[in-house]
Parts: C-alpha cells; structure tokens; sequence
C-alpha cells in the first residue's frame, strides 16, 4: 500500500505543472492560429510548403471583408514579375478571394477565385483587381 500512496503522491505533486503546461500549449495554439486572411503576390520560385517571403512583391492582409483593390493603382508594382498568387485564410471566419480581370472588379470580368481557405502557389492569371470576401459570397 506504501507504494501505492507513494505513486499517488508523486502524481498529485507534477497535477499543477501539467496543468500549467496544458493551459500554456492551449495559449501557445491561440496564439499561432491565423486570424486574418493572407494575399502575397510572389515573383517565380514558390515553394508549397514554405513562407516564400523573399519573392513576395505584394503583401495585403485583413480580418474582414475587403472592397475591390486596383492592382494597377499600387504604386511601385511590377504586375509583369508575378507569376504565382498565395491566399491563406483563417478557419473562422473564412475569407474568399475573388479575381478580376480589371482593376475595376465587375463581375464580367471575374477570373476566378479561391474559396478553399488555402491556395499557395497557384497560378498568376494576369488579373488586375481583386477583393476578399465572407466564405461562399458570390464575388459579383
């Protein structure tokens, strides 16, 4: 029985530090978990599993819905460099991005979208407008 009362002890004395330990990981996955959406417009050389932040030419990032955005109107971009698009976006709440053939947005120019939450590497289709919308909005 001795033994036992010493196993129970040597149990009850690590409950607190496991107890911290699993408070501190739950703060540590908040804490990493994305909360907003993520558009990088990278020159050539993607890299699926890789942050690619030494090709990115564009950078916009946001926590919610985003009116259309004329690429041509951004000072400083080089539109001709881009070859490939990364979109990531948080879980909850998802985004969509929507892309248009113009800087202007009109839904007759819609070229596609990315409505997966993730879309790394994907193909630059030449498209000069874009907008991030709430997951399964129509992008017109």
């Amino acid at each position: 029985m001795q033994f036992k009362a010493q196993t129970l002890a040597l149990l009850l004395s690590t409950l607190p530090f496991t107890i911290a330990t699993a408070q501190d990981t739950a703060s540590t996955q908040d804490t990493l978990k994305p909360r907003s959406w993520d558009l990088r417009l990278l020159r050539p050389g993607c890299v699926s599993d890789g942050a690619n932040f030494d090709i990115s030419v564009y950078h916009s990032s946001g926590v919610s819905e985003r009116s259309c955005v004329d690429l041509t109107a951004v000072t400083g971009l080089n539109l001709s460099v881009i070859d490939t698009v990364s979109w990531k976006s948080p879980s909850e709440p998802s985004f969509d991005l929507c892309m248009y053939r113009n800087g202007d947005c009109d839904a007759e120019g819609l070229v596609g979208a990315i409505r997966s939450g993730w879309g790394v590497c994907v193909s630059y289709e030449k498209w000069k407008g874009w907008r991030a919308v709430a997951k399964g909005e129509e992008c017109d």
